[in-house]
């Protein structure tokens, strides 16, 4: 998913023109920006899924839509957050920044939903023989639809805690990440081939 990097960016400024423009509520506003990550990755899954595009061009493609419509809501200017939001990333758990605790706590509850459920384990048949796991009775799509969806959640989310770590939101958020993402698909093993 090369779009991470764009849904990070419109995640956070979503929810900071919320709150800056709208005076939306610290709670509202995230969960309309973890929704608006959602929705794009639930656009990236219709492009795969139902247009048959290959996931590179698709989110190539969304990456381009995200960054511009995160432009068009700041024009280019960075939006500054409250401090009840600036706190839920500025703040600490006794040395410890609460970013890393949200990280650590994330890690664990997908490494506990991908090992121990039976979604995870048919999304690692997926990733690992998409034609075996198809065979094998699991609905590819749906699957690939859940990714897609919890992709643009969590990018979402780590574009939300950045701006609160910030204090500002701005467009320019995660700019780049696509070959950070190209980067840690392939130190984490995978083949860029496709799975076996």
């Amino acid at each position: 998913d090369l779009s991470v990097g764009s849904i990070m960016g419109f995640g956070a400024v979503l929810t900071g023109f919320l709150m800056h423009e709208w005076m939306t509520p610290v709670p509202v506003a995230i969960i309309l920006g973890l929704v608006g990550g959602g929705l794009f990755g639930l656009l990236n899954a219709f492009f795969i899924t139902k247009l048959h595009l290959p996931p590179f061009i698709a989110t190539l493609g969304t990456l381009s839509i995200g960054r511009g419509i995160a432009y068009a809501i700041t024009k280019g200017y960075t939006v500054p957050t409250p401090d009840a939001f600036a706190a839920i990333g500025q703040g600490y758990w006794g040395l410890i920044p609460l970013p890393v605790i949200y990280m650590v706590v994330i890690g664990v509850i997908f490494a506990i939903f991908l090992g121990r459920t039976v979604t995870g384990r048919r999304i690692y048949a997926l990733g690992g023989n998409e034609e075996a796991a198809i065979v094998s009775g699991i609905n590819a799509n749906r699957i690939k639809c859940l990714v897609y969806v919890l992709s643009g959640v969590l990018a979402a989310v780590g574009g939300i805690i950045c701006a609160a770590r910030l204090g500002v939101a701005q467009s320019t958020l995660g700019l780049g990440y696509e070959l950070d993402v190209i980067a840690a698909v392939v130190l984490g093993g995978t083949p860029l081939t496709g799975g076996i």
